[in-house]
């Protein structure tokens, strides 16, 4: 945890101990989560793999089903007028 700032004499903070240790419970298990979505990320990229790796895209056991979706990604750029490609110089 990170080390407090220390306080001068005559203009000391007003303390709400309920709002630090709100703040404290909610960084703890917002670190924990982040942990964890790390680790799910990476077993995500195994699973894709070995999907992969054996030429499927859906797979069934038990009462599950398991999809593997296409990765799209997509780019937007935005041009700015005076780079005058010719188009939309208008706008």
């Amino acid at each position: 945890m990170a080390k407090k700032q220390g306080e001068l004499p005559g203009v000391e903070r007003k303390v709400i101990k309920a709002v630090e240790n709100a703040a404290d419970d909610y960084v703890d298990v917002r670190d924990k989560r982040m942990t964890l979505t790390t680790k799910e990320v990476e077993k995500r990229a195994v699973l894709i793999a070995a999907m992969e790796e054996h030429g499927i895209t859906s797979y069934r056991y038990d009462d599950r089903v398991i999809t593997l979706e296409a990765k799209a990604k997509a780019k937007v750029s935005v041009k700015n007028a005076h780079d005058g490609d010719g188009e939309n110089d208008n706008e």
